[in-house]
């Protein structure tokens, strides 16, 4: 009920304004002639009104998007240009993104990681860890921790704190 009584709230906020905007700007059509109705000369008006309500919310829309695109952008740079590696599993353990950190420790490209299992890429010695770690996660959907080491074609295995 309270949503219903916001939006009616809205509405009548936008027709003030609209309201507000064709007294202080009339428009050409706004000139009436003397010979023009009442009734015509009060349709003229709410559809003036009308127009002017849906200018504002094509305002508000664009202003919107715009919010929109620019956290977007930032989200996308702070993901992407990450000191620490992210990535985002599926239920099968299968990479759906991965930022360019992430791509560098696991040392292969963004595009080619998308769709592989991460478990590939954990040590054998810790895959049964890893294999329960994403059950657990998957089951409870509650926070969970797990220190496994990746695979490292040179050198021993890389310890990461997923």
């Amino acid at each position: 009920m309270k949503q219903r009584d916001g939006i009616q709230a809205d509405r009548v906020e936008l027709r003030a304004r609209a309201e507000d905007r064709l007294r202080e700007k009339p428009r050409g059509s706004q000139a009436r002639r003397r010979d023009t109705t009442e009734e015509t000369q009060r349709l003229v008006h709410e559809l003036q009104v009308h127009q002017i309500e849906l200018e504002l919310q094509n305002e508000e829309l664009r202003e919107a998007r715009e919010e929109l695109e620019e956290g977007l952008q930032r989200y996308s740079d702070l993901y992407n240009f990450a000191p620490m590696g992210y990535l985002t599993l599926d239920s099968y353990g299968a990479m759906r993104k991965v930022n360019l950190t992430g791509a560098r420790l696991l040392g292969m490209e963004r595009a080619r990681l998308v769709g592989a299992r991460l478990g590939l890429f954990v040590a054998a010695e810790c895959r049964p860890v890893f294999d329960g770690f994403l059950q657990q996660v998957f089951k409870s959907r509650e926070k969970q921790f797990c220190d496994v080491a990746l695979c490292q074609e040179q050198g021993p295995g890389l310890w990461v704190h997923i």
